[in-house]
């Protein structure tokens, strides 16, 4: 399928695919807070450091303003998937020397969805295997991850987050993005991959390097 004649039906999949994936992000994001989280690992995680009036304070404080995480869900995808879209027109312009989108936000939107995996295995994984935890071993532990070959708790936060980023479900994301771009343009898979590469690829890698300066920085 040529990219000038990108189909008003596929726009209609776009919008409901986004709103789908939306949703099950909700779910998810929901049922996790309810499921593993709950004011007592909240206090143990943070009595050593505050009273207990402030830590009631502080989850009282996060019930309230609780609705804005799931608020900003739908504006964290679309940046996201803008980002993607932008780093994948780019390297196809610079290939091809032809500037598209949209055909690309919508296979941004489709590989997307191997990412709600790890939060459901994350989420399982405490429920009936590691039920012994606490707030940190929540925000530490990424399923299939190159951080599991360490122990997390000694790693510096700089090097925690490239470590995580470095992980199975990354690959399976490349691999339907490429898939998803040859269902959307005429390039073949081979090359598709090539572009997810060259483009996402270094968008990424330079995402990484920019937190982890952060992370130094602000340590």
């Amino acid at each position: 399928m040529s990219i000038q004649n990108f189909p008003k039906s596929r726009l209609v999949l776009n919008y409901q695919g986004f709103a789908l994936l939306c949703c099950f992000s909700f779910a998810l994001q929901a049922t996790f807070q309810y499921l593993l989280t709950s004011d007592e690992l909240y206090f143990n995680a943070l009595q050593t450091q505050l009273s207990y009036e402030r830590i009631e304070e502080l989850i009282s404080e996060g019930k309230k303003w609780g609705w804005l995480g799931y608020a900003l869900v739908p504006v964290v995808f679309l940046i996201k998937f803008s980002l993607v879209s932008l780093c994948l027109g780019l390297g196809y312009y610079l290939t091809d020397n032809r500037f598209t989108f949209r055909p690309f936000f919508g296979a941004a939107i489709q590989a997307e969805l191997v990412f709600l995996l790890p939060i459901l295995l994350k989420m399982l994984w405490f429920l009936f295997v590691k039920t012994d935890y606490g707030l940190n071993d929540l925000s530490q532990f990424y399923p299939l991850s190159a951080a599991n070959l360490f122990t997390v708790s000694a790693l510096k936060p700089y090097l925690l987050f490239p470590l995580q980023t470095l992980n199975l479900f990354e690959v399976a994301y490349w691999l339907l993005l490429a898939y998803g771009i040859t269902q959307e343009t005429d390039l073949k898979f081979g090359r598709a991959l090539g572009l997810v590469a060259s483009s996402y690829g270094v968008g990424l890698l330079l995402w990484v390097v920019l937190v982890m300066f952060l992370l130094v920085s602000y340590s």
